[in-house]
């Protein structure tokens, strides 16, 4: 299974390659020998057959359109734009990992790694931002704007179309509404909406009726009816300017977040009196290591580099 997800990556880069001009002598003799390898002929084929569907489907102005600018920043690396041509897969890639967007002939799958952040156009000219380790899946027609925030996070800047409704999927949330700004959240079992600008109709499965959310307002919870509540913005929406922010958070929370948006990992040895720390403050992402270094010396605790990414706090 870890193979075809290999073959479906490299054909998207591939076909984004191709799809720009012809391949130079090098790139094509590295394109022949890519092809020989078991699956990756079926896998290029696929991938030029899906994007083929979409065009027939929607036409040049459709999902075609989710073309051009993949924006990647990560620990440790300026800005970068990769812009790729028309129909082709939009990737961008470097330092810890690779961002994705690919076709299949149900939609589009946009996806980052750890420590990556991406923000993507959309067919109608909307836009989405990923967090690191997120994932969506787009599906646009004549009637709707379709997206399905998988896992992870996603901020959406949506075009307002009155006529053709936007609807997001997180969980067991259903959110509908004409254009905005908001973001979503998924992780394990936890299901998160607040609005920026704008407003949504929200409904979890089963539910009869539902909740207008504006302004300034989110829900958030496990699967079921969910109560409105009001949305600290700054705090829940800093990573997208490379920060995050903690209220009185536990120690092993902090660490994940920062093991989720940093390059740097840390690790937590076992130990009662770690989870017993609490944290407060705004920290730049990228910074885990000085996070670590900071704890040392705020609360005494130990850290150590165990290789080249990972440092460990221990009692």
């Amino acid at each position: 299974m870890r193979r075809r997800i290999v073959d479906e990556d490299e054909a998207a880069r591939w076909f984004a390659k191709a799809d720009r001009g012809p391949l130079a002598a090098d790139d094509r003799k590295a394109f022949l020998e890519w092809l020989e390898a078991p699956g990756n002929a079926e896998a290029y084929q696929e991938t030029a057959h899906a994007w083929s569907s979409l065009r027939a489907a929607k036409g040049a102005d459709g999902l075609m359109a989710m073309r051009a600018a993949a924006l990647r920043d990560a620990s440790g690396i300026s800005r970068r734009r990769a812009i790729f041509g028309l129909a082709g897969a939009a990737t961008a890639a470097g330092g810890g990992g690779v961002a994705v967007m690919m076709a299949s002939a149900a939609g589009a799958t946009i996806r980052t790694s750890a420590g990556e952040r991406l923000t993507a156009p959309l067919p109608d000219g909307s836009s989405v931002t990923l967090a690191p380790l997120s994932r969506v899946r787009v599906q646009y027609d004549a009637q709707r704007r379709r997206v399905r925030l998988v896992e992870g996070q996603a901020y959406f800047d949506m075009r307002s179309a009155p006529d053709r409704p936007f609807q997001v999927v997180v969980g067991d949330e259903h959110a509908q509404g004409s254009g905005g700004r908001f973001q979503v959240t998924k992780q394990g079992d936890t299901a998160q909406i607040l609005i920026e600008d704008g407003a949504l109709d929200v409904a979890a499965a089963g539910q009869s009726a539902p909740r207008r959310l504006t302004t300034f307002q989110m829900v958030s919870g496990q699967a079921g009816p969910k109560s409105v509540a009001a949305a600290d913005l700054d705090a829940l929406t800093a990573w997208r300017d490379g920060r995050l922010v903690f209220n009185d958070t536990p120690l092993p929370q902090v660490a994940a977040a920062f093991n989720r948006y940093s390059s740097d990992q840390l690790s937590l040895a076992p130990g009662a009196r770690l989870n017993d720390i609490r944290i407060s403050g705004s920290f730049r992402y990228d910074g885990a290591r000085e996070f670590a270094n900071a704890l040392r010396v705020g609360f005494g605790v130990r850290v150590q580099q165990v290789d080249r990414t990972t440092w460990e706090i221990a009692e």
